[in-house]
């Protein structure tokens, strides 16, 4: 039946004793023995506490206490930095010379010691020629590596794992490149003519 139609007063009747129905099944009232266990736990759950002064103050306090601790042990740099270069003092040269016969003085220059910063070099990484693998066969060799770990391999069944003759006539053979030898001459000044 479809909510447009008229509903008829038989059908009008079952509805409204589901309903009642219905209404009388939601609503169950807890027993009372349950209601009051359920009461009794709630009574015994403490309130919450808020934050009050004396539980703010012991964090404070120990935060506090260790920033000071952090700050005494560890040793500032407060003393005056000391130059990373020797110099060695000198005697003020005169200008105007009261006696013109008189030789300057020459002050003693001591030569200061030469300080080499320290490097630390990186250790020589010994260059070997890279060798590319079809991921396939490193595969392979990984799972023979495997597999023969606790045993000695067997060199004379070698030939078992060669290429049979037919593919081994597809493979490319390497041959030697031969390049044409280049001269370079000189441009001729007159143009080719």
């Amino acid at each position: 039946m479809s909510r447009t139609e008229q509903m008829t007063e038989f059908d009008e009747r079952v509805v409204a004793e589901a309903e009642a129905d219905l209404n009388r099944l939601l609503s169950i009232e807890p027993s009372p023995e349950f209601a009051a266990k359920v009461r009794a736990r709630i009574a015994a759950v403490p309130a919450a506490r808020g934050w009050s002064l004396g539980r703010l103050l012991f964090p404070l306090a120990a935060a506090a206490a260790l920033v000071l601790v952090v700050t005494l042990a560890t040793d500032w740099p407060a003393r005056e930095a000391k130059p990373s270069f020797a110099t060695t003092r000198q005697d003020d040269i005169v200008l105007s010379a009261a006696k013109p016969n008189e030789a300057p003085a020459v002050a003693p220059v001591k030569k200061a010691p030469e300080l080499r910063p320290q490097v630390r070099r990186a250790a020589v990484v010994q260059r070997q020629p890279e060798i590319i693998i079809d991921p396939a066969i490193t595969d392979a060799i990984r799972r023979l590596a495997l597999a023969a770990r606790n045993t000695t391999l067997d060199g004379s069944k070698g030939e078992s794992i060669a290429a049979p003759d037919s593919a081994a006539a597809t493979l490319p053979i390497a041959e030697q490149l031969n390049v044409p030898e280049l001269v370079l001459k000189p441009a001729d000044q007159t143009g080719g003519q």
